[in-house]
């Protein structure tokens, strides 16, 4: 089994959504909507995303093996012509430390492989370092966008980068090269042992 699958957001996953959108870290790293909002007011609007807004955003449930709800992804700016879409994500609070990267990656592979997205836009506030140090986020970056959002009182920066279909097929082609040239080097040991 999977390390991470991802599967469609159900009506059974708004509470745990909910508790999250309420969540410190999220008000702060993403936005602060959810402290205005009643219980029953995101609610429905989920709901409204379920029902009828698929051709607009779409929300993700990200599992764990062993099916236990890691957190959420979701994408909005969806245009289907183009194969493009901006990705978010937020992962539960116990999780962050051990599923965050992996949901990630989870998402951007079923977003590929399975709405045969090409182009994937990410967006994470500068402030945000719960998955990407301040240094990695400035060289992902492609775009920094000064006053992008307003949350918990203040104006945040965002940085913005894409991955498309050739960025990770080149990564991959990368590792491949990478764990090859170590399986030489380890063969080579070996064999100068015997």
């Amino acid at each position: 089994m999977p390390f991470m699958t991802v599967r469609h957001f159900t009506e059974a996953d708004i509470p745990v959504r909910t508790e999250l959108l309420r969540e410190n870290k999220y008000q702060t790293n993403l936005n602060d909507f959810a402290m205005s909002a009643a219980d029953l007011e995101l609610a429905d609007g989920m709901r409204r995303t379920i029902e009828s807004g698929h051709h607009v955003k779409r929300l993700f449930t990200m599992c764990g093996s062993k099916g236990q709800v890691v957190g959420f992804s979701w994408i909005t700016s969806i245009d289907w012509r183009s194969q493009t879409c901006e990705l978010s994500f937020a992962v539960l609070p116990r999780y962050r430390s051990g599923f965050g990267f992996k949901a990630v990656e989870a998402a951007h592979e079923y977003l590929r492989e399975q709405l045969h997205m090409d182009v994937i836009i990410n967006q994470v506030l500068s402030h945000n370092t719960m998955m990407l140090s301040a240094a990695e986020l400035d060289a992902h970056a492609q775009i920094r966008a000064e006053y992008d959002s307003y949350t918990v009182g203040q104006w945040r920066t965002a940085c913005y980068w894409t991955v498309t279909r050739d960025d990770v097929r080149g990564r991959k082609q990368r590792e491949q090269a990478r764990r090859q040239e170590i399986a030489d080097r380890v063969r080579a040991g070996v064999q100068g042992l015997s």
